[in-house]
């Protein structure tokens, strides 16, 4: 039975550090190392672009793109069941047996470290993030951190979803410092303002050593908030 995380009696949230993070990726038939190439694959994109005739947005987008399909080629090796997940122009890739959704996007400096406080996202989130995060709470089992396990049960609403939907959706949170990538594999369980901030667990994964690395842009929260698509075709007249 799939893992999924207890949430603690005072609202805490769990760390796991990073010689913890294999053994707890695991429980998802997962390791360190397909987030950590991941990260790598979009560093390197971004590399290839970080050029002055380039826009100069374009490699922190060239990042988050080659991140997130890093990822997805990836999981899908495994032929655990993982397959692409973009409704709502929400990008993931989603196991639909796990009920597991991963999202790559941008936190701040507190990003896969014990600091001061928990990271936040670098950007407020729209409704489809917002959506995403009130569902984590139906995944969450609201007992002590040592009985971890058991699925969601079945609901009316459910029904209605999409199978990438359908998922508790953690997000791998990326920070680029001065000479090293900071990530972390992480469950949200509040959205607040529109910056997520609050977590039910962080699975600190280690940096990827890296001089002059971006941050990842995600796709505009504009198509977050109204599902409009990217990509403009021609209709026939």
């Amino acid at each position: 039975m799939l893992k999924h995380p207890a949430q603690p009696p005072d609202g805490s949230t769990k760390i796991v550090s990073p010689d913890e993070a294999d053994a707890r990726l695991r429980e998802w038939g997962l390791s360190v190392e397909h987030f950590r190439k991941s990260v790598t694959y979009g560093d390197d994109a971004r590399k290839r672009v970080d050029q002055p005739w380039y826009p100069r947005t374009y490699a922190g987008v060239a990042m988050w793109a080659e991140t997130l399909a890093g990822l997805r080629r990836q999981l899908k090796k495994l032929q655990q069941g993982w397959k692409i997940g973009r409704t709502g122009n929400y990008e993931t890739v989603y196991s639909q047996e796990k009920r597991l959704a991963f999202a790559v996007v941008a936190g701040d400096k507190y990003t896969g470290t014990r600091g001061k406080r928990h990271p936040k996202l670098t950007r407020k989130r729209g409704p489809k993030t917002r959506e995403r995060v009130e569902r984590n709470a139906e995944f969450v089992q609201p007992t002590l951190w040592g009985d971890i396990g058991g699925n969601r049960s079945a609901s009316p609403q459910s029904a209605d979803l999409t199978p990438d939907e359908d998922c508790s959706t953690w997000f791998l949170v990326v920070h680029a410092d001065d000479d090293e990538i900071r990530l972390e594999l992480s469950l949200a369980r509040d959205i607040g303002d529109g910056l997520v901030g609050e977590w039910v667990e962080r699975i600190l994964i280690p940096p990827i050593p890296s001089s002059g690395a971006v941050a990842p842009i995600e796709s505009d929260e504009d198509d977050d908030d109204d599902g409009e698509s990217m990509v403009f075709r021609a209709t026939s007249r």
